[in-house]
């Protein structure tokens, strides 16, 4: 499907059916049919349009000379809600330049791309080319911060329950935040190099408002990298604290039961040996029975006194 908006005067955008100068496609998993059109219509090369529908494919940005055209491939945050919770990842957002035209291909619908076809984005106007693009880079690294908010709050609920009592099923929704985390640094690590190449390159021109707009980019960037290293430390310190604390309680379950298991040992003793066929000593009194009871609860609470003097339980 081939979503185009031109630049509307008085603001905004509109949708048009025709691809003209200065127009942006939001390309939703086009057919060969359409694809062929974005070729012929904008002069965008094939191979760029199949990047774009690659969900494996990697940040980077290309330049073709034969066609003077830019991709720019940059990682953005997803969530995909499963039942009661949501589990993040990043996919892949082509951006690609022409002479006649912006294309953002994807296979499925992006809320945040709906955020400039509604006008809600101030200042995005397609026919300014590199400013537009680099718009899009822009709301995507912004993206990145609110969705580490969410998870910053969804670990402190998490750290909250567990503080009340040990579950394995918070300690795996420690495990899922963390596996989320780190699939962020991973994107906003190959996005940095991305936005490096853009102001490096030759072939995407900027002049020297662009390289500022850039450089916000890059701090919004590096914010939310920081941002995901710092959560990412204070889960991994929270989970050895947790593995310390349940391994604690182990030891001291372990200490009680073995304290008491020698204790209760002693009872068997005695008895052991007055139930032997010899003679032994009190064997005759009829009162013997109290006798054996009587010496195995004394010695059951001196060693018993024995080991909470240790600090045995």
């Amino acid at each position: 499907m081939l979503n185009i908006y031109k630049y509307r005067e008085n603001g905004g955008l509109q949708t048009t059916d025709k691809i003209t100068t200065g127009v942006w496609v939001n390309a939703i998993n086009p057919d060969t049919a359409e694809r062929q059109r974005l070729m012929d219509e904008t002069g965008a090369p094939e191979a760029f349009l199949l990047y774009g529908l690659d969900p494996d494919e990697g940040a980077r940005f290309e330049y073709d000379d034969d066609f003077a055209s830019s991709l720019i491939i940059y990682d953005m945050p997803s969530v995909t809600l499963t039942g009661p919770d949501a589990e993040y990842n990043t996919i892949p957002l082509a951006v690609i330049v022409t002479k006649k035209a912006i294309i953002t291909i994807h296979t499925d619908s992006i809320p945040l791309l709906q955020l400039f076809a509604e006008g809600k984005v101030s200042g995005f106007d397609p026919r300014d080319q590199q400013i537009a693009s680099m718009k899009f880079l822009y709301q995507v690294s912004i993206s990145y911060l609110a969705y580490l908010r969410d998870l910053n709050k969804e670990r402190i609920r998490i750290e909250n329950k567990l503080r009340r009592t040990l579950k394995n099923e918070d300690l795996y929704g420690l495990m899922g935040i963390q596996r989320s985390l780190i699939y962020f640094m991973m994107s906003l690590r190959t996005n940095k190099i991305v936005l490096e190449n853009l102001d490096r390159s030759n072939d995407f021109k900027l002049n020297e408002d662009e390289h500022d707009y850039l450089d916000d980019i890059k701090i919004e960037n590096q914010q939310a990298t920081e941002m995901a290293q710092i959560t990412n430390s204070i889960i991994g310190e929270t989970a050895d604290t947790y593995s310390s604390i349940i391994s604690n309680n182990m030891n001291g379950v372990m200490k009680f039961l073995t304290s008491y298991s020698i204790i209760l040992t002693i009872p068997t003793l005695v008895f052991s040996f007055y139930g032997m066929n010899v003679d032994l000593p009190l064997a005759g009194d009829h009162l013997s029975w109290i006798t054996t009871i009587v010496i195995s609860a004394v010695i059951a609470v001196l060693l018993g006194i024995q080991f909470w003097r240790n600090k045995y339980f």
